[in-house]
């Protein structure tokens, strides 16, 4: 029997999240809490660089699902346009 096997490697992304609004300490807490709801992925929130670098699945997310989150809490994306 042939045919073709479905990969079980999942393509991981890596991507660095600019943010703005972000302007304390607490406000890089909150998003740390936010990104801990999501699974099997790797994140960092940087409040010095106003941002947060995630490692995921394409399989499981997508960037918008992390956006998304960022902005429940009243912080914007750099560089998108609402």
């Amino acid at each position: 029997m042939g045919g073709i096997m479905p990969s079980t490697i999942k393509e991981k992304v890596h991507e660095v999240i600019e943010i703005t609004g972000m302007t304390c300490v607490g406000c890089a807490r909150t998003l740390e809490n936010e990104f801990r709801k999501f699974k099997d992925i790797e994140y960092s929130v940087s409040f010095r660089d106003k941002s947060i670098t995630v490692t995921y699945s394409l399989a499981d997310y997508k960037r918008e699902d992390f956006e998304k989150a960022i902005e429940s809490h009243g912080y914007k994306i750099k560089g998108k346009i609402y």
